[in-house]
């Protein structure tokens, strides 16, 4: 049986950075590093969000739809800050696991 999708290292090779523009790779790489270092001090700060594996998957869904957004708006550089973080949290706050 044949696959319909690709993965999504497949896609990402496919459809971000050119090998003509290493600059664009090298800025993805640092905002998605800028992001992932925000989110970890929004985790430090702030006890009432459970930093378990599936909340950090939910927020970052939360953060790449946002991100689809900036770049249509035409800002494609959009690193999220800790209110975008709070924002995050606000809205899947029905779908975030809890502390028991």
């Amino acid at each position: 049986m044949r696959r319909l999708t690709i993965s999504r290292r497949q896609y990402e090779r496919e459809h971000s950075a050119s090998r003509q523009c290493p600059l664009r790779r090298r800025s993805q790489r640092q905002n998605n590093l800028a992001t992932f270092i925000a989110y970890l001090k929004f985790c430090r700060r702030h006890r009432a969000y459970h930093d378990c594996i599936a909340n950090q998957l939910r927020i970052f869904d939360w953060v790449d739809e946002r991100r689809i957004e900036m770049r249509a708006e035409g800002r494609p550089h959009w690193v999220p800050t800790e209110p975008d973080f709070w924002q995050a949290m606000r809205d899947c706050w029905d779908d975030l696991v809890k502390r028991i």
